[in-house]
């Protein structure tokens, strides 16, 4: 039998100096880009037939509200850089409760804001929103809330208050890969309006439609979160 080493054999880490131009692009890119989908939907609430089953209830949340939820878990703690440039922005929390304790959040906004203060996702899928439409999006629950349908329950109060406060269509998003929540859109009557698809670049330069766009920085932008056109 013959020692000579098979020439089909994928070099070691410590031999990258051998690999060839498309062995060490393939290994730059497993690293350094992801591929994205995300899924447009939109929900009409005049036809809204949603039934809560469990004792949550929801409110707006202020400033503080929202500061003392997340200051209470160790997994929103990190999350208050953002949610405090929401408030910033104008986007309006709304807070969900069972027993008296806030169990999670989701947050959205109308057509009555400066545009420079729009939410991201917004000018990157080409949507302006009506006066009686609202887009609503980074709904969370903790780990504990979870199941027996206080998603759903979640889900259905968030748009009963947007149909008590007069509007008549809500905008969202999902992340393709994130199958629960697109079952859950799917579940609750949302349509599909486009799918967007795009490639990210060491987790801060994304290219999308034909654009290019830039991580917003934690510090020093009046959006210190998703991406900003880089041109």
């Amino acid at each position: 039998m013959s020692d000579k080493p098979k020439t089909d054999e994928k070099p070691s880490r410590r031999s990258w100096r051998a690999w060839t131009p498309r062995q060490l692009r393939a290994r730059l890119e497993a690293r350094t880009v992801e591929e994205f989908r995300e899924v447009v939907m939109v929900k009409d609430l005049a036809s809204d037939k949603s039934v809560v089953k469990g004792e949550m209830r929801v409110f707006e949340g202020d400033r503080q509200a929202v500061e003392r939820f997340c200051g209470q878990h160790d997994e929103l703690q990190r999350q208050w850089s953002k949610c405090a440039s929401y408030l910033d922005n104008g986007y309006h929390a709304l807070l969900a409760e069972v027993d008296g304790e806030v169990v999670g959040h989701i947050w959205w906004h109308d057509h009555r804001l400066d545009p420079a203060n729009v939410h991201p996702h917004l000018v990157r899928y080409g949507l302006e929103l009506e006066p009686d439409t609202a887009w609503g999006f980074d709904l969370y629950l903790l780990p504990d809330s979870r199941g027996r349908g206080a998603s759903n329950d979640f889900f259905a109060l968030f748009r009963r208050t947007l149909r008590d406060l007069g509007y008549t269509k809500v905008y969202g998003h999902v992340d393709a890969k994130n199958l629960p929540a697109v079952w859950l859109h799917k579940l609750q009557g949302y349509k599909k309006v486009k799918t967007v698809e795009g490639r990210l670049y060491c987790k801060c330069l994304l290219h999308s439609d034909g654009r290019w766009l830039i991580r917003n920085p934690p510090v020093g932008v009046k959006q210190k979160f998703d991406f900003r056109p880089l041109w």
